[in-house]
């Protein structure tokens, strides 16, 4: 099939949702499809090719669809940047459809879905969050795609009090690049040839974006406490945070500072997604926290890269008990820690490298598990039975 994807945003970019779409669209290619990616004319810091900011093959096109760019006119202010930029770009995008031969649209963002619906062509769209308002409207627009994909099951059930059928819509979780983490080493040959991690005691990692949609903490500072308080009981680890942005980094080291561990943890900032398996392999246990929050990212929409990438390094994980992860990961892969209770974390963590037995035989569970995950067989699902030319 020759497949389009079409993002809202500039490519590549920084966030963790355009790994998501790389990995998605050369997935895809992999099964043999022909796919294009279109993306809206939008500055951009990033200079390097996308495949090589992602460390992929150029198995996919990319094609920026020309037009005015607001973030580069003066006149515009900063809030409608993103509102004028999608106008000029639905625009080109109707041109573009109108000459091109196109058997699949598919796409993540829900405010280009009436544009896309209107070329006839069947459309897949995948959905990260909902909205909030005008639920109706959201759901006539979701029954008139071929197929509606959501992350989890908690989002599945919103959908159909939202008025779309069941039938109508499909539940995958996001998925992992397994080619990456063949032949991994040892954990402590990892260590050695990461050379960010000490082999005189244990290391606990994250890896992962610090903030979600701008401004919601992930549990960087939960993590921070919880290694405060293993040093108040002298269990001596060394923790690895991979991710932020600068300023992110600068504030969060602060924090680690003020607890009095500026020895013991080092920020490594964003890191390629070629050398990620490597450090993931060379910590001693994984961490995914999260704050006590009510917000539905935290308790319907999630939907981790990290922690498929956490299981297919094949290393013991402390994850928070969230609702949507609980689709994914169960007691007998992982180590579950109360979301925003530093104790908590701090408990698990200790156990695990305590009980190293236990914690390898859920790591290996967690190997099989995640071989179910991997992009390829997420979208070899997601497009069975779909109806093309």
């Amino acid at each position: 099939m020759k497949i389009t994807y079409v993002t809202h945003t500039r490519f590549p970019v920084q966030k963790a949702h355009g790994k998501q779409i790389a990995d998605v669209c050369a997935a895809l290619a992999t099964l043999g499809h022909t796919v294009t990616l279109l993306c809206p004319t939008v500055s951009n810091a990033i200079k390097i090719p996308w495949y090589r900011y992602y460390d992929l093959p150029q198995s996919f096109q990319v094609r920026t669809l020309e037009h005015s760019d607001a973030t580069r006119q003066w006149w515009v202010l900063g809030l409608l940047h993103f509102r004028t930029n999608m106008r000029r770009y639905k625009r080109a995008l109707r041109r573009y459809l109108q000459t091109h031969k196109v058997d699949l649209l598919y796409v993540r963002s829900p405010v280009l879905l009436p544009t896309l619906l209107k070329t006839k062509i069947p459309v897949i769209v995948e959905l990260h969050t909902l909205p909030r308002f005008r639920k109706r409207r959201f759901a006539k627009l979701c029954n008139r795609c071929s197929r509606v994909v959501c992350l989890t099951s908690a989002m599945k059930k919103a959908l159909i009090l939202y008025g779309v059928p069941p039938k109508k819509i499909l539940v995958e979780h996001d998925g992992v690049d397994l080619s990456r983490f063949k032949k991994l080493p040892k954990s402590a040959d990892a260590k050695k040839r990461t050379k960010h991690a000490p082999d005189d005691r244990p290391v606990v990692g994250y890896f992962g974006s610090f903030y979600t949609q701008r401004k919601i903490e992930k549990g960087l500072s939960v993590l921070i406490d919880a290694f405060a308080l293993l040093r108040q009981k002298r269990i001596r680890i060394y923790g690895i945070l991979g991710g932020g942005t600068e300023k992110e980094v600068v504030d969060f080291l602060r924090r680690a500072r003020q607890k009095k561990l500026g020895g013991d943890v080092r920020f490594l900032g964003n890191l390629s997604p070629g050398v990620v398996p490597m450090h993931l392999r060379a910590c001693d246990v994984l961490v995914y926290p999260a704050p006590e929050s009510k917000h539905p990212y935290f308790q319907r929409d999630t939907s981790p890269l990290k922690i498929f990438e956490y299981l297919a390094a094949g290393r013991p994980i402390v994850c928070a008990d969230l609702p949507p992860l609980r689709d994914i990961v169960s007691k007998s892969t992982v180590y579950f820690a109360t979301p925003g209770d530093p104790g908590s974390f701090a408990h698990w963590i200790a156990h695990a490298l305590k009980h190293q037995k236990e914690a390898e035989t859920k790591a290996k569970k967690g190997l099989i598990l995640v071989r179910h995950h991997s992009w390829e067989k997420r979208m070899e699902r997601i497009l069975r039975g779909v109806p093309h030319p």
